[in-house]
């Protein structure tokens, strides 16, 4: 049906209704919804194939989206299959979330890297301790907080559906921790280095310089 660019759509995570714990990535255009049916990493030909086989040979409503090193299949629901979008919606761009996770991800594996791990398993029980009194969404326990902090945010579809606030709150606690860890503010420059693998990094950027919270990482 369409093949599309990442500018053309916007993706929000949405509540899945038998599960309040996960989120939905839900893919909006021109007033259709779309949900994600697969992803192929970098892999254009299959990707493509599977479009073509659900909209040539099953007659599927569907949308490939390209983006830089990450090509996905998505197919179209009916807006009562997702009865959560218009409430849940994320108030920020998913790219900003993704530049969050990034930074806080950075964090962690310089102290696991330069400190070692009884350091890095503390923090991580500062940070899920953190994330428990926030109410975070998808960090409510240790093994939901390390599979945060493993994924890759520039793959991954299950970014959690963060809002501003909580991202404020979240890179004032990571910058906080971090200070308290190493003693200085060293770590801040991977962090910042780890935003440029991020296509929109001058937007995150930009929006960091702006931000209470972001501008302690200047």
């Amino acid at each position: 049906m369409f093949i599309l660019k990442r500018q053309d759509v916007e993706i929000v995570n949405v509540q899945n209704p038998q599960n309040k714990d996960q989120q939905i990535p839900i893919l909006q255009y021109q007033g259709q919804t779309f949900r994600l049916l697969n992803m192929f990493g970098d892999n254009r030909d299959e990707a493509l194939a599977l479009w073509r086989d659900l909209t040539d040979n099953k007659g599927k409503a569907c949308v490939l989206l390209e983006e830089p090193q990450r090509f996905s299949v998505w197919g179209r629901v009916k807006l009562d299959q997702v009865p959560m979008v218009t409430s849940t919606s994320s108030s920020v761009g998913t790219h900003l979330v993704q530049g969050c996770l990034l930074m806080m991800q950075a964090v962690y594996f310089d102290i696991e890297d330069l400190l070692g791990t009884r350091q890095a398993g503390s923090f991580k029980q500062d940070l899920l301790k953190f994330m428990q009194q926030g109410k975070f969404a998808q960090c409510d326990n240790l093994k939901a907080l390390e599979a945060i902090l493993s994924i890759n945010p520039l793959n991954s579809v299950q970014i959690p559906n963060w809002d501003e606030n909580k991202l404020q709150s979240l890179l004032g606690e990571v910058h906080r921790l971090g200070s308290s860890y190493f003693g200085n503010n060293s770590f801040v420059d991977s962090a910042m280095e780890a935003l440029s693998e991020l296509p929109e990094a001058m937007s995150v950027n930009a929006w960091l310089q702006k931000t209470p919270k972001g501008k302690i990482w200047g």
